[in-house]
C-alpha cells in the first residue's frame, strides 16, 4: 500500500497497512538540501527538490506545496519578513484599513507576485507524485485572510467594532480564497488544510464565529471543488468543532495538541478525520524515545475507530528537530500496526 492509498483509505473509512503519518516540514526541505530560504520559497524548483529530499529521507505520507502565507500579502502589495530559520511572514500589510483594503485589486493567482512560484511546484510535485504520494496545500482561512490585507489587529478591530465594513472585506477577500483554493487543486493538489484561525479560542468567541465568520466559510466552501481540512492554526478548536460538520467538502480537522482528541471525536462524530496532535514546540527537546511514546500514546487514543492521521500540531516543524525525532513518528505508527494485528 502506498502512501496516496493509506492516506484515501483512512479519509474514506477503509481499512489500511498503519496509520497514516504527516509532518508540516516546509522550511526543513532546504535544510535537507542546504537551500537559503528566501531561494526555498522563491524558486519552484528549490521548493520541490526539497520535498523530494523528505520524502527519500523519510517516507512520510504527504508531500506540501510551498506554505507560505507571506506570498499572499506580497501579492496583494505587502511587506515579506525574511528569515535564515523559518518560512517567510508578513512585515507590513498592503492596507491601512478595511476601508482602503477594499479598493485593493485582487492578486491573480498565475501572474502576482510569487504566487505563480507555488502553482508551478504543485504542478511539478503532481508530475512526479501524483497517484503515490498525497499532494496537499496550505491556505488561510476566509475568516483570517483579511489579516493578510490589512494585519490582524486591524481586522480584529473592524470585527469587533464595524461589522458592514467588515462583511464587505471578507466577500472582497472570498473571491481570492475561492480562486487561489481552485487554481491550487487544479495545479494538482490533492487536499487542501485550510488554516482559519477564526474558528479558535484564542482568537474569536463561539458566538462571534458562528454569527459572522461561519456563514462566510460556508459559501466559501461551497466554491471550491476538492476535498478540504479545517485546521486549528495552532488555537484550541474544539469548541467550534460541533458547528463546522456539515461544511462543503469537508474531510477532518486538524487538531490542536491544547485539544482533547477523546472529546473532539467525540464532536464530529465517527465518519470525520481527526489529524494531529503532537506539541510542535516539544520536537526539538525531547528525546526520540519521548516522541515514539507521545506519538504512540496519540495513535491509541484516536486511531481504533480509524480516520485518524498521526501528525505534529501547528505549522512548520522546527529546524532544530532532529531527524530521529521525525524517525519516531514513523517507527510509533508501525509499532501501532503490529500491536493491533496490521490492519486498522
Amino acid at each position: 500500500m502506498n502512501s496516496y492509498q493509506r492516506v484515501m483509505g483512512t479519509l474514506t473509512g477503509q481499512l489500511v497497512d498503519r496509520p497514516p503519518v504527516f509532518a508540516v516540514l516546509g522550511a526543513y526541505g532546504g535544510k535537507q538540501t542546504n537551500t537559503d530560504l528566501r531561494t526555498l520559497y522563491s524558486d519552484a524548483s528549490a521548493h520541490v527538490a526539497g520535498q523530494k529530499a523528505l520524502q527519500d529521507e523519510f517516507g512520510f505520507d504527504l508531500v506540501m506545496t510551498a506554505f507560505d502565507f507571506s506570498a499572499i500579502s506580497e501579492a496583494l502589495g505587502g511587506e515579506t519578513a525574511w528569515s535564515i530559520d523559518q518560512a517567510p511572514n508578513m512585515r507590513r500589510p498592503a492596507a491601512r484599513n478595511a476601508e482602503d483594503a477594499l479598493s485593493l485589486p485582487l492578486p491573480d493567482p498565475e501572474k502576482s507576485g510569487r504566487l505563480p512560484v507555488i502553482l508551478e511546484g504543485t504542478r511539478q510535485l503532481a508530475a512526479i507524485y501524483k497517484g503515490r504520494v498525497p499532494i496537499i496545500s496550505v491556505l488561510p482561512g476566509p475568516g483570517i485572510l483579511p489579516s493578510l490585507f490589512i494585519g490582524m489587529e486591524q481586522w480584529m478591530e473592524t470585527v469587533l467594532f464595524d461589522r458592514d465594513t467588515a462583511c464587505k472585506l471578507l466577500n472582497h477577500s472570498g473571491h481570492f480564497f475561492v480562486a487561489w483554493a481552485n487554481a491550487l487543486l487544479a495545479a494538482g493538489a490533492d487536499c487542501l488544510v485550510v488554516t482559519e484561525g477564526m474558528a479558535s479560542a484564542e482568537i474569536a468567541p463561539r458566538s462571534l464565529f458562528a454569527d459572522q465568520i461561519l456563514p462566510h466559510l460556508s459559501s466559501t466552501f461551497a466554491q471550491i471543488q476538492g476535498p478540504k481540512v479545517l485546521h486549528h492554526t495552532g488555537g484550541r478548536i474544539n469548541h467550534t468543532l460541533d458547528l463546522l460538520s456539515g461544511l462543503d467538502g469537508l474531510v477532518g480537522f486538524g487538531i490542536s495538541s491544547k485539544d482533547d482528541l477523546t472529546e473532539a471525536r467525540r464532536l464530529i462524530g465517527p465518519d470525520l478525520n481527526l489529524i494531529g496532535n503532537l506539541d510542535n514546540l516539544t520536537l526539538p527537546v525531547l528525546s526520540a524515545g519521548e516522541v515514539y511514546e507521545m506519538s504512540l500514546a496519540s495513535l491509541r487514543i484516536a486511531a481504533p475507530c480509524g480516520h485518524y492521521i498521526l501528525c505534529n500540531s501547528a505549522a512548520d516543524i522546527p529546524l532544530a528537530t532532529p531527524p530521529e525525532n521525525l524517525r519516531a513518528m514513523l517507527a510509533a505508527a508501525a509499532a501501532y500496526s503490529s500491536e493491533t494485528g496490521c490492519r486498522i
